[in-house]
């Protein structure tokens, strides 16, 4: 009798370990599909602001919302400038230029600032209109460009013109950087 006791309590032990070892197989596949499913997402930020359209950011694409805001931030640091804030507007700006433009940007912004610092001028731009092109990561603005000189105490305007303008984004590790800025034939 006290070998069948022990039989059935083996075969009942064989069950309980039978039903564990199933157990412990099926979460460590739920967990090897967690990881792999870890490895192959994309994270996607979705910014809700106070006031505006929600806009979202991936690694490397990013909403018309977001290319929108950054182009039109970007554009007005980059064509209203005058004597007093152009040297801050050009440390802003360099602090969103994809690095392979970098050089380039502070090269063609200091130069910029010179003439700007030295002839006592200020540009004014009047965006009229802007679209963006998700497809290309590009902002187009287009406006009414006008160059103000002081002279004596007074100033003048000097030239007024309607221009367009081109910003090519690159979105790099969830980042949304300036890589190139075209004046647009018209």
């Amino acid at each position: 009798m006290d070998t069948q006791v022990k039989q059935k309590n083996l075969s009942k032990l064989a069950g309980k370990k039978n039903a564990f070892f199933f157990f412990s197989v099926l979460l460590a596949v739920a967990v090897m599909l967690q990881a792999i499913l870890l490895f192959t997402k994309k994270e996607r930020i979705v910014v809700v602001p106070t006031s505006g359209p929600s806009y979202w950011i991936e690694d490397q694409r990013a909403s018309g919302a977001y290319l929108e805001k950054m182009g039109l931030f970007l554009s007005d640091l980059l064509l209203n400038r005058s004597a007093g804030d152009v040297e801050k507007r050009n440390q802003i700006i360099l602090q969103y230029v994809h690095p392979s433009s970098y050089q380039e940007f502070k090269r063609t912004l200091a130069q910029e600032g010179e003439a700007i610092l030295k002839g006592n001028q200020a540009f004014f731009f009047r965006v009229h209109n802007s679209r963006v092109d998700p497809a290309k990561s590009s902002f187009i603005v287009s406006g009414e460009s006008d160059v103000w000189v002081e002279k004596e105490g007074s100033s003048f305007a000097v030239q007024k013109q309607d221009k367009s303008y081109t910003l090519h984004f690159c979105c790099e590790n969830g980042k949304l950087l300036l890589e190139s800025l075209k004046q647009e034939i018209a």
